[in-house]
């Protein structure tokens, strides 16, 4: 059996992103006051990823993550603890996919 150089997972967290987008939303937490309510400005960041192992497109809230779905992140985690890499080489699912117009689809420049 030949050996594999496993990909890192915070390789496979940077390879899969194909565009960032930050968003204004109101955030309001409720105080020991009652009846007050606070609101404030906050930021939040979005994420345009491609999964590891099926190759769709997919938003998250978190930079972290490389896979679509529960399946999905559970097929990986299994291929990764015989030794193996993920299905999707992801240089050749980004030149598959056409790039711009998931980004168009998603609303990212």
């Amino acid at each position: 059996m030949n050996k594999v150089k496993l990909i890192p997972k915070e390789d496979l967290c940077d390879l899969n992103t194909i565009g960032v987008k930050v968003e204004k939303q109101t955030r309001s937490y409720g105080t020991s006051v009652p009846g007050e309510i606070l609101e404030g400005n906050i930021l939040r960041t979005k994420y345009l990823k491609l999964c590891c192992s099926c190759g769709t497109p997919y938003e998250t809230h978190r930079y972290d993550s490389y896979a679509c779905c529960h399946r999905c992140r559970q097929n990986i985690i299994y291929r990764r603890k015989r030794g193996r890499n993920p299905l999707g080489n992801l240089d050749e699912l980004t030149k598959a996919k056409n790039v711009k117009d998931i980004k168009e689809r998603f609303g990212y420049r």
